[in-house]
């Protein structure tokens, strides 16, 4: 039978990426380990809104399938005791931002208006002054409008560079002329069929070819909120999306590079860091927020550090020690947002299956998660070998973690 065991890291591949579950304003081993380490940090803190956030999640064959049933469960809780105490956990995550980064690097700080001002003071402080790099402005249209004010549709996004020998390659992020300078210049063809627009001062002519790309300012204006339906929705209310993320880290990356995101959230920076090639740590205080994240990444090279939901929830099936085969029939846990299930399965989100290691860690050897794209959960997996120790991890739909180790009933 299946009996619940607590196990805090599962490795898959080789481990090198890593899902830390920590505050990532307080010191913390992992991050000593990877000091001066980090290309980028990007952070996306609470706002100091006082809100307690939610999401939506899927769940079962039918919720991933048509996007109902999808129940909606806590996040987390944007309240702060006191202005004091969120810019005191504002600064140990820039302190611990600056800690991490090569000499080459750079902090991406993602505010809005509630705070972005006293933290450009803060970045000022632990980085300097004169390592300010860029205030970018991400404006968006989305949600209601004011009445006694002008409307709040922007956020800010301080860029903060260890040194002055930080890399910064803005070819890498390349856009479309289109029609920005079709008000006031005039419209050409050359000898060779070019279109271009063209303006002449100063007894000099200036052409701006149609075909040659132009390169984003600080402020950006043409990359959209996600939409209720967008189909990268994850269910956190304050995702952001991922063609911002691939904006502002493309100038900033290469190949190879570490990435650290200490409030990761759902994961779009480190989705985008491993579209990217790089290297990548992300760091959340919900082991909720981290399963989400594990379930948008490849993964071929993860370990995930968080605690076990440890309660007498039963997983059920079976195993054959002998053949490799593990059979799930069943995970009976109950939430107060779970609606009715139709199958046995449906509150199993996602399943792994692999072995305890003489370390204690359980070592994957085969994954499984519902998407859109799959919203049947795959229920058997052959095992190779007949090792001692094997182990299922289980992720049901509310985001909880847990682990079961097989033991043979005694007769």
């Amino acid at each position: 039978m299946f009996r619940p065991i607590s196990v805090k890291r599962e490795i898959t591949g080789t481990g090198e990426n890593l899902l830390l579950c920590g505050d990532g304003s307080q010191p913390c081993a992992a991050l000593a380990e990877r000091a001066g380490l980090a290309q980028v940090v990007y952070l996306d803190p609470p706002f100091m809104t006082g809100e307690q956030f939610v999401r939506r999640r899927r769940f079962g064959t039918q919720g991933w399938r048509t996007g109902s049933p999808s129940p909606t469960y806590p996040s987390y809780s944007d309240s702060h005791d006191s202005a004091k105490a969120y810019y005191a956990m504002l600064r140990g995550m820039i302190e611990n931002a600056w800690l991490l980064l090569n000499a080459t690097g750079m902090l991406c700080l993602h505010l809005d208006w509630r705070a972005s001002a006293r933290a450009r003071l803060i970045c000022d402080e632990v980085f300097g002054e004169d390592r300010f790099v860029n205030e970018v402005i991400w404006a968006y249209e989305s949600g209601g409008r004011a009445r006694r004010y002008f409307s709040r549709k922007h956020d800010t996004i301080l860029l903060y560079a260890k040194s002055r020998s930080y890399r910064f390659k803005l070819e890498n992020v390349p856009m479309a002329r289109g029609e920005s300078r079709k008000n006031h210049l005039r419209r050409c063809v050359d000898e060779d069929g070019r279109s271009y627009r063209s303006i002449r001062t100063g007894g000099k002519e200036y052409r701006y070819y149609d075909d040659e790309p132009v390169y984003p300012g600080d402020v950006w204006t043409d990359i959209s909120h996600l939409q209720q339906r967008d189909p990268e929705r994850t269910g956190f209310m304050t995702q952001k999306p991922l063609k911002l993320l691939d904006r502002l880290l493309r100038p900033l990356v290469e190949k190879g590079d570490l990435v650290c995101d200490l409030c990761c959230g759902s994961g779009t920076a480190l989705v985008v860091a491993e579209a990217l090639g790089c290297r990548y740590l992300g760091m959340d205080t919900s082991p909720e927020a981290l399963c989400v994240a594990r379930a948008r990444l490849k993964g071929d090279s993860l370990s995930l550090e968080a605690p076990c939901a440890m309660d007498d929830v039963p997983l059920q099936g079976s195993c054959d020690p002998v053949s490799g085969l593990v059979m799930l029939t069943g995970l009976p846990v109950c939430h107060p947002s779970f609606p009715a299930c139709t199958e046995a399965l449906d509150p199993l989100e996602a399943w792994s299956c692999g072995w305890l290691d003489a370390a204690g860690n359980m070592r994957v050897e085969q994954a499984f998660q519902r998407s859109t794209k799959r919203p049947e959960l795959q229920p058997m997996c052959i095992v190779p070998g007949q090792r001692q120790g094997l182990l299922v991890s289980t992720v049901d739909a509310a985001g909880a973690r847990r682990v079961y180790r097989w033991e043979e009933e005694c007769p």
